[in-house]
C-alpha cells in the first residue's frame, strides 16, 4: 500500500503539475497575444483534443488490459504501438497532402501551417502514447514524471524565448508570422524532444503485430473512445465552435477567461486520480456504499470550499492572470464554469456505482446525453445570447450529469448519500457566489469576509464528518 500510494502521488505530479505550470504561461500568452488570435488558440486546441480521443481509441486503456495477461505483455505492447503509430502517421499524411483544402474548411486559409502544425503535434503525441503507459505499467512513475514535467519546462523555456529574446525577423523567415504561432510551434518542440526522451523505450518496440490480439483489443478499447469523445465534447465544444459563431475577439476573451477556471479543475482533477483506485480498493470491503457516500459528501465539502475562495477572490485573480482587460468582458462566464466544475467533481465521485458494477456502458451513456446537451445548446442559442450561454451549457449539463447519475445509482447499487445535506452545500454555494459576485460586484474585502462566513457555516453543518475527520489523522 505505501508503494502505491508513492507512486499515486509521484503520477499526480507528472499529470498536474505540467497544467500548473502552463496555467501560469495563461498571463504571458493574454499579455501577448490579441483576443481574435487568442481565439484561434482556443480553437486548434479545442479540436486537437477531438483528434487526439479519435486516434488513440482507448489503446492507453486496452494496453493496461492486456498487458496484465502475462503471455500477451509484449503483444499488447508491439500491437498497441503500432495501431497508434498507423493511425496517427495516416492522419498525418492526408493533413499534409490535402492541407489547403482542410484550412479552407475550418477558415484558416491564410494560415494552412497551423493545421500542419497541428497534425505533426498530434502525431508526435500520439506515438508516445503506448512508451508513456509502458512506464506506468512497468512501475516507473518517477521516469514518466521526469519525461512530462520535462516537456513543459522545454515548452515554456521556448515560449518565452520567442517572445522576449529571439528576432522577430527570424521568427517570421521559419514561418512564424504571427505571436500565436509562438506557442504552437512551442508545443510542437516539446512533443518532438518526447520522443527523444522516450527513446529507450521506443527501441524495445519490434516490427510485430497480432491480429488475433488486436481483435480483442479494439473490441475492449472503442466504448473507452467513445466515452472519451463524450467527455471532450462536454469540455470543449463550446470552443470548437465559438469561433465560427461568433466574434473572434469574444470567443478569445471566452478561452482566456475560462482558463481561470482551471484553478478548479486542478482540484477535480487530483481528486479523481485519487478516487478512481479508492471506488475499486474499497468494492470487495464490507458496506462499501457508506464509505463512498461519506467520500463524496468530503469532496462536496471541501469542493465548495475550493470553489467559493476562488469566486470570492476573482477581483485580483483576473489582474493577476488576465492582465489583459480587454478580455474581461467574459469574466463573468468564471462563476458559472467553476460551479459547473464543482458538479463535474460530484458526478464523478457519483459514478462509483456503475463502475464497481461494470455497468460502464451507462457511463458512457450518461456523458453522450451531456455531449448531445451541450451540442444543442451551443448551436441553438450562442448566436443569439453570446459566449454565456456557453457557460451556463457547463453547467447545466454537468448538473444533469451528476443527477441523472445520482437516480439511476440508486435504482442499481443504492448508496446512501446525503442528499439533502450536499443539496444545500450547493444552493448556499449558489447563494453566497451571487451575492459576492453580482451584488457587491466582485468586491475583494466583502468576498472574502463572506468567505470566512461561508467556511464558518459549512464548519458547523459539517462539525461532526470534520470531528471523524481529525480523530481518524490524530
Amino acid at each position: 500500500m505505501k508503494k502505491l500510494f508513492s507512486e499515486t502521488i509521484i503520477y499526480g505530479i507528472g499529470a498536474i503539475l505540467p497544467r500548473i505550470i502552463y496555467f501560469l504561461l495563461n498571463p504571458f500568452f493574454i499579455h501577448f497575444i490579441k483576443r481574435d488570435e487568442f481565439a484561434q488558440f482556443t480553437n486548434l486546441y479545442a479540436m486537437t483534443a477531438y483528434v487526439n480521443v479519435v486516434l488513440q481509441m482507448g489503446f492507453e486503456t486496452s494496453f493496461f488490459r492486456y498487458s496484465a495477461e502475462r503471455e500477451n505483455e509484449k503483444k499488447a505492447f508491439y500491437t498497441s504501438f503500432w495501431f497508434l503509430f498507423f493511425t496517427s502517421g495516416l492522419f498525418l499524411f492526408l493533413v499534409l497532402i490535402f492541407n489547403q483544402p482542410i484550412a479552407s474548411f475550418l477558415h484558416y486559409d491564410t494560415h494552412p501551417e497551423y493545421i500542419r502544425w497541428f497534425a505533426l503535434i498530434a502525431f508526435f503525441e500520439n506515438i508516445c502514447i503506448i512508451p508513456l503507459a509502458w512506464l506506468r505499467f512497468n512501475g516507473m512513475p518517477i521516469k514518466y514524471s521526469a519525461v512530462r514535467v520535462a516537456q513543459v519546462l522545454l515548452q515554456v523555456l521556448c515560449v518565452l524565448s520567442l517572445f522576449l529574446f529571439v528576432p522577430k525577423s527570424w521568427s517570421e523567415s521559419i514561418g512564424m508570422k504571427t505571436q500565436v504561432s509562438y506557442a504552437f510551434a512551442s508545443n510542437l518542440f516539446a512533443c518532438i524532444m518526447g520522443v527523444l526522451f522516450l527513446s529507450p523505450i521506443f527501441l524495445k518496440v519490434r516490427f510485430r503485430f497480432s491480429k488475433t490480439l488486436f481483435k480483442r483489443m479494439i473490441k475492449y478499447s472503442y466504448p473507452v473512445m467513445l466515452a472519451g469523445l463524450a467527455f471532450m465534447i462536454n469540455e470543449n465544444f463550446d470552443k470548437t465552435v465559438q469561433y465560427y459563431l461568433i466574434s473572434p475577439t469574444d470567443a478569445g476573451a471566452y478561452g482566456g477567461c475560462y482558463k481561470l477556471a482551471v484553478l478548479m479543475t486542478l482540484f477535480v482533477t487530483a481528486y479523481r486520480m485519487g478516487v478512481e483506485p479508492f471506488f475499486f480498493k474499497e468494492m470487495g470491503k464490507e458496506n462499501p456504499q457508506s464509505t463512498y457516500a461519506k467520500v463524496t459528501e468530503y469532496f462536496s465539502v471541501f469542493g465548495s470550499i475550493v470553489a467559493f475562495g476562488i469566486i470570492a477572490n476573482i477581483g485580483w485573480l483576473k489582474v493577476l492572470f488576465i492582465p489583459n482587460s480587454k478580455y474581461w468582458v467574459s469574466i463573468d462566464i468564471v462563476p458559472i464554469i467553476v460551479i459547473g466544475n464543482l458538479c463535474f467533481g460530484i458526478y464523478y465521485s457519483l459514478s462509483a456505482w456503475y463502475k464497481v458494477t461494470d455497468r460502464t456502458v451507462v457511463g458512457t451513456f450518461i456523458s453522450w446525453s451531456g455531449a448531445v446537451i451541450t451540442i444543442v445548446l451551443n448551436l441553438g442559442f450562442l448566436k443569439t445570447y453570446g459566449f454565456m450561454i456557453s457557460a451556463w451549457a457547463t453547467w447545466f449539463v454537468y448538473f444533469f450529469m451528476m443527477v441523472f447519475s445520482y437516480f439511476l445509482g440508486q435504482k442499481y447499487y443504492p448508496v446512501p448519500y446525503r442528499v439533502k445535506k450536499i443539496g444545500m452545500i450547493l444552493i448556499t454555494l449558489g447563494v453566497f457566489s451571487f451575492v459576492s459576485y453580482k451584488l457587491f460586484d466582485a468586491d475583494i474585502i466583502i468576498g472574502n469576509l463572506m468567505f470566512v462566513l461561508f467556511v464558518g457555516i459549512i464548519a458547523y453543518s459539517e462539525r461532526e464528518m470534520l470531528a471523524r475527520l481529525v480523530k481518524r489523522e490524530f
